[in-house]
C-alpha cells in the first residue's frame, strides 16, 4: 500500500512494528514495509492498530490490485449494462462483470504473538496441515482487477460438471487479467507459467481454458481461433484431448480426428490440435498455445517454434505449466529468472507467474509447509501419500517443487533470510559492481556491493539479455566515479576506454580465493541484503565443491543458475578487502 514515509508519527509506528524482525503478514515471509491495512483514501492512519508488516512483493501487489479495483469501479460504471457474451443461457449477470478477486489471504489473521512459529524461520503458517494452499508462495504483481477467470470457471461447471479448485481459480484468474473489460482482445499478458508439484489438477484446469477459448471466448471474439496444445510426451499431450474431446463434439457439435500424434477438433472454424512437443512444430499460427511440463521441453521448441506462431496474432495467450526442473531445463529457467526480477523490482511485465512451492527456511521434512508446493492438498491427494513417496530422491522436485536441494548448499535459506536489512543501499561511497554471465550467455547480471557499518551490503544491480543493455547498465551505475568494475574476461574486451582505469578481471581463480571466505562472512553476519527473491534463489541452490586447490562455488553441481551468486561473492570479497585510509605523502629530498 502507499506509504507517507515523511510523516513522523508513520515512521515510528514503522519502526516499532519492524523492530522484532515479524514475517509478513500475507504470505509469511521476511518483512521489511509496514502495510496499510485501511488505504489512506478510505479513511486509513498511520497508527498501529491500522499497519501490519509485509514483505515489498506482498505491498507492491496489494497496492496494484487496490489501485486496479478503483480503475474497475470507474470503468464498470461507464461500462454499466453491457454483455459480451453474444447468446447466454441465463438472465444472470455476466460473471466477467463480478470482481471477485480478493487480496492475498492472510497467513495470519491473529496476534503474532500468540501463534507458532517455527524455530529459526521467522515463518507462521496457520493452515491445515492437511489442506493445499489457495495462495502461490511467488506470484507477478498487478494482478487481482478484471478477469476472464469467472468465465472459464462457469464454462468447466456448466460443460465438464467439475467445479475448479481454488488454487485453479486463482491461477486462471491470474493469466486471464484483461486491461479493457469492454474488450475480449486486452488481455494483459502474452505468457503465462504457474507451476506446482505433480498431480495437482494443472491438466483439468488446462483443459478447462482450452474448452472455453474454443466456443465461448471464440464468439466472443467474433472470429475463429486457433489453439494448440503440447506435451514434453505425446501420450501426456493426448490425455488431455480424452478428457476434453467428447465434450466439444457432443456439446458443440465438433468434428474430431483421432489419429495418433495428428488428433485434432474442430468446432465451427476454430481449431484445436494436439501435438508432442517437438522441432517440428513450425508453421501455423495460434491465438492459445498451452504447454505441459515446460521444464522437460528443448528451449528451440519454445522460441524456434511456438512464440513465432503468435507473432502475428491479437492479443495470444502462451501458457505453459509445470513442476520444478533442472539445470537443463533453460526457457524455464529464463522465465522465471524474468519473473523474480519483476517482482523484486515491483513491475508487472508481459509474462503472469505463480508458483506453488516450499518457503524458503524451512525444513522440507517439516509436514505443515508441504501444502505450500500442493494446493490440492485434501482434495485429488493426501499427506499420507505425500508420506509415502517422502523418502524417494525425486520427491524435493516432484512433490515439493523445489529446484534446490538443501544438500550441498553452501548457504541455507534459513542462513541467508536472517540477513535481510530495511535499509537503503548506501550511495557516494565506495564501492564494486561485480559483472557476469550466464553459461549460454543467455543474460547479463550485475552485483553492486558496498560497505556499511563494517559489513557488506549488497544488491541485485541488473538483470538483462543483451550485451548492449549491460553495458548501458554499468555506464550508469559507474558514473559514480566511486565504483569499482569486477568483470570477467569474456566481457573485458568491450570495455569502455572511459572505464579502463577502474576495472580488474574476475573469474574462477578468484573464486577459489573468495568462496570460503565469503561464506564465512555470510554466517558471521557480516553480509547483508534488502530479501530480493532471485538472489536468494542463486545464492541458496548454489553448491560449494572441495578441489585440489581449495573449495570452489560450482556451476556445473549446482541444481539450476547461480551467476548472481558467483558476482555476490566476487563483489562482498574485494569490496571488504582494507582501503588506505588517506594518501601516501610525497617526500623529496635534496
Amino acid at each position: 500500500m502507499p506509504k507517507r514515509t515523511s510523516n513522523p508519527k508513520y515512521l515510528e509506528a514503522r519502526r516499532q512494528l519492524l523492530a522484532s524482525k515479524p514475517p509478513c503478514h500475507w504470505c509469511g515471509g521476511i518483512a521489511t514495509e509496514a502495510d496499510h491495512v485501511i488505504e489512506h483514501d478510505a479513511g486509513g492512519t498511520d497508527t498501529l492498530d491500522n499497519l501490519v508488516p509485509a514483505c515489498k512483493p506482498c505491498n507492491s501487489r496489494r497496492g496494484q490490485i487496490y489501485k486496479a479495483k478503483k480503475d474497475n469501479a470507474r470503468m464498470q460504471a461507464r461500462n454499466a449494462g453491457i454483455n459480451l457474451q453474444t447468446q447466454t443461457e441465463t438472465q444472470t449477470p455476466n460473471p466477467f462483470f463480478v470482481d471477485e478477486s480478493l487480496p492475498p489471504t492472510p497467513c495470519n489473521v491473529l496476534s503474532f504473538e500468540n501463534q507458532p512459529e517455527l524455530a529459526g524461520t521467522g515463518l507462521i503458517d496457520l493452515g491445515d496441515a492437511n489442506i493445499g494452499r489457495e495462495q502461490p508462495r511467488l506470484e507477478t504483481i498487478g494482478v487481482g482487477g478484471k478477469t476472464f477467470g469467472p468465465l472459464v470457471q462457469a464454462w468447466a461447471k456448466r460443460h465438464m460438471s467439475v467445479d475448479l479448485m481454488p488454487w485453479q481459480v486463482h491461477a486462471i484468474n491470474g493469466a486471464l487479467t484483461c486491461d479493457d473489460a469492454g474488450d475480449p482482445y486486452s488481455l494483459t499478458f502474452r505468457e503465462a507459467l504457474t507451476t506446482t508439484a505433480r498431480q495437482q489438477g494443472k491438466s483439468v484446469a488446462l483443459v478447462a481454458l482450452i474448452g472455453w477459448w474454443m466456443t465461448d471466448y471464440a464468439e466472443m471474439r467474433g472470429e475463429p481461433q486457433s489453439v494448440l496444445s503440447v506435451a514434453n510426451k505425446l501420450d501426456r499431450a493426448e490425455a488431455i484431448f480424452a478428457q476434453l474431446a467428447h465434450v466439444l463434439v457432443e456439446q458443440f457439435g465438433g468434428k474430431q480426428m483421432a489419429a495418433v500424434g495428428r488428433k485434432s477438433v474442430t468446432v465451427g472454424k476454430s481449431e484445436w490440435l494436439i501435438r508432442a512437443a517437438t522441432k517440428n512444430l513450425h508453421g501455423g499460427s495460434h491465438d492459445l498455445i498451452v504447454v505441459d511440463e515446460l521444464w522437460d521441453i528443448d528451449a528451440a521448441v519454445i522460441d524456434d517454434a511456438l512464440r513465432p506462431s503468435q507473432i502475428a496474432r491479437r492479443s495470444p495467450l502462451l501458457w505453459m505449466a509445470s513442476t520444478a526442473g533442472d539445470e537443463s531445463s533453460l526457457t524455464m529457467i529464463q522465465l522465471r529468472e524474468q519473473a523474480l526480477a519483476n517482482i523484486d523490482a515491483g513491475e508487472r511485465g508481459l509474462l503472469y507467474f505463480a508458483e506453488w512451492s516450499m518457503p524458503p527456511g524451512v525444513d522440507y521434512r517439516d509436514e505443515q509447509y508441504w501444502r505450500w508446493a500442493n494446493p490440492a492438498l485434501g482434495t485429488t491427494i493426501t499427506l499420507q501419500a505425500l508420506r509415502s513417496v517422502s523418502k524417494k530422491d525425486s520427491f524435493l522436485r516432484a512433490h515439493l517443487n523445489l529446484w534446490v536441494s538443501a544438500r550441498g548448499a553452501w548457504i541455507t535459506p534459513a542462513e541467508w533470510d536472517s540477513h535481510i536489512t530495511t535499509e537503503d543501499f548506501p550511495t557516494g561511497v565506495p564501492s564494486i559492481l561485480a559483472v557476469d554471465s550466464s553459461v549460454d550467455d543467455a543474460r547479463y547480471v550485475g552485483v553492486h556491493a558496498a560497505v556499511v557499518d563494517n559489513q557488506a551490503m549488497v544488491k541485485v544491480a541488473f538483470v538483462v539479455q543483451t550485451e548492449n543493455e549491460m553495458w548501458e547498465h554499468i555506464e550508469r551505475i559507474m558514473a559514480d566515479q566511486k565504483v569499482q568494475l569486477a568483470i570477467t574476461p569474456t566481457l573485458e574486451i568491450h570495455l569502455p576506454m572511459n572505464l579502463q582505469r577502474r576495472y580488474q578481471t574476475v573469474g574462477y581463480g578468484e573464486l577459489l580465493r573468495f568462496s570460503s571466505l565469503v561464506r564465512s562472512m555470510i554466517l558471521e553476519g557480516k553480509v547483508r541484503h534488502n530479501g530480493e527473491k532471485m538472489l536468494a534463489e542463486h545464492v541458496c541452490r548454489a553448491v560449494i565443491t572441495k578441489t585440489a586447490q581449495g573449495v570452489v562455488l560450482s556451476s556445473q553441481k549446482s541444481p539450476g543458475p547461480i551467476e548472481l551468486c558467483r558476482c555476490m561473492a566476487w563483489a562482498v570479497a574485494l569490496v571488504s578487502k582494507p582501503k588506505q585510509a588517506t594518501k601516501p605523502m610525497l617526500v623529496i629530498t635534496g
